[in-house]
């Protein structure tokens, strides 16, 4: 599918650029909320703005949580805009094929993914709760979680599908198919995924190095899983489950998004949530393996 279109040098560097532009024009929504804050309430000068790139807590700028939410993720929605622009106009492809090679959304192995990855995180985190009770707090559910709830639901996957439709999409698969070699494509996609939450919060608050050895871990797992399924459905929804349960069941002081969860813990540690994703990820990639009879490994690099 990737050798379909206009595959120069031109294509691919301008609708790279055409996302980033598009990622900064929607994220301009959030400055434009910031300097509506600061212009409105004498008490938010530049000292609250940089306790506030520090830990993103909305109501440092008399903001509500859910209002900050939905900023954050018009980034995305205007990011896979651009990216859309750019992969069926620039490139004159069907924008399915950066998804899957059959150009049909598999609803199914979405949900599956999804279902089995959030069951898994429970459990997991579950058995945490067991050994460390004092660090959770609950916070209870009002009129505020359940907006929540639906917006996490109908706005929040559009960011987790942006993420991997354009890293482990477009990305890993212009590279695997320009260089002859999936693991090139691999390689590349772990590194910008990485380099993607290099800027969040919380390396400032645990450390660059353990923070970085979260995200490498969970851009590996999902490297793999769309090397093995040759499409990126499933990665989405794993994606999409890890986020979903991030906002509306468990989130942490610094988070990138902050939201008013069921819970919030005091602290986490970086590598044990990396030593999970590598373990519950061993446990899908066998699940799925079973489930959809994984062949032969990656995409045909020559489309």
């Amino acid at each position: 599918m990737v050798s379909k279109g206009n595959n120069g040098a031109f294509h691919y560097l301008f609708t790279v650029i055409l996302t980033i532009f598009g990622y900064v024009l929607g994220s301009s929504l959030l400055y434009l909320a910031v300097f509506i804050s600061m212009a409105n309430n004498g008490d938010i000068d530049n000292e609250v703005v940089e306790q506030f790139a520090a830990n993103p807590d909305f109501s440092l700028l008399h903001l509500d949580s859910n209002v900050g939410l939905v900023l954050i993720l018009a980034t995305f929605v205007v990011a896979m805009l651009a990216l859309y622009i750019g992969v069926r106009f620039v490139h004159k492809r069907p924008f399915i094929t950066v998804i899957s090679p059959d150009y049909k959304f598999d609803w199914k192995r979405l949900f599956w993914s999804f279902s089995v990855w959030i069951l898994l995180l429970m459990v997991t985190e579950l058995i945490f709760f067991y050994f460390n009770k004092g660090n959770y707090h609950f916070r209870g559910i009002n009129s505020s979680f359940i907006v929540l709830v639906l917006i996490s639901i109908f706005i929040l996957p559009i960011q987790t599908a942006f993420e991997e439709i354009f890293v482990r999409g477009y990305i890993l698969q212009s590279v695997s198919y320009n260089t002859k070699n999936i693991f090139a494509g691999f390689a590349v996609s772990v590194f910008i995924f990485a380099m993607l939450h290099a800027m969040n919060p919380e390396t400032t608050k645990y450390g660059f190095l353990p923070m970085m050895s979260y995200y490498v871990s969970a851009a590996v797992l999902l490297g793999l899983i769309v090397i093995f399924d040759q499409r990126l459905e499933l990665a989405i929804g794993v994606h999409t489950a890890t986020n979903f349960f991030g906002a509306v069941f468990l989130t942490y002081e610094s988070a990138a998004i902050q939201t008013q969860s069921l819970f919030i813990v005091s602290k986490i540690n970086p590598i044990v949530l990396a030593v999970q994703i590598l373990i519950l990820g061993a446990l899908f990639l066998y699940m799925a393996r079973r489930k959809y009879k994984w062949g032969k490994v990656g995409f045909s690099v020559n489309g």
